[in-house]
């Protein structure tokens, strides 16, 4: 690992309208946090890390080309950064993927034979069974 600290992803991120030239951006203060020396040294520390060669390193710096998707994922990794902030510029998530717990429930088999019986029936007779059961809420 690189060695990141973990306030990196307190940093405030520049929206740019280029996907390159944002991702250039991430990828330099990644290396400046973890004190990877600029220019060729940089270059060809990352190539070496990264095994690829300095010419590619060098096209990801000025913003104009990414690193495939598995070389990307090992790159955020030893930067210890989201794959999202490297490639978009997002900062971390609070982590919850879905809704608040209870938003999911699971459905009974009666629930789930009723919407396989929905699915099956045309768009009038949906609707009309729709309307017949907000009919019997009331």
């Amino acid at each position: 690992m690189i060695g990141l600290t973990k306030a990196r992803f307190n940093l405030p991120t520049r929206k740019s309208t280029d996907a390159y030239a944002g991702f250039a951006d991430r990828l330099k203060e990644a290396c400046d946090l973890a004190d990877i020396p600029g220019g060729r040294a940089r270059n060809k520390a990352l190539s070496l890390r990264f095994d690829v060669s300095k010419e590619a390193v060098r096209q990801w710096f000025k913003g104009q080309a990414f690193p495939e998707t598995a070389r990307l994922a090992k790159v955020a990794d030893e930067f210890e950064c989201s794959l999202d902030w490297l490639i978009l510029g997002r900062l971390p998530s609070t982590g919850q993927v879905r809704e608040p717990g209870g938003a999911y429930k699971v459905l009974t088999e009666q629930e789930r034979a009723v919407i396989t019986a929905m699915r099956k029936l045309n768009a009038r007779r949906r609707n009309a069974l729709v309307q017949l059961l907000a009919d019997s809420e009331g």
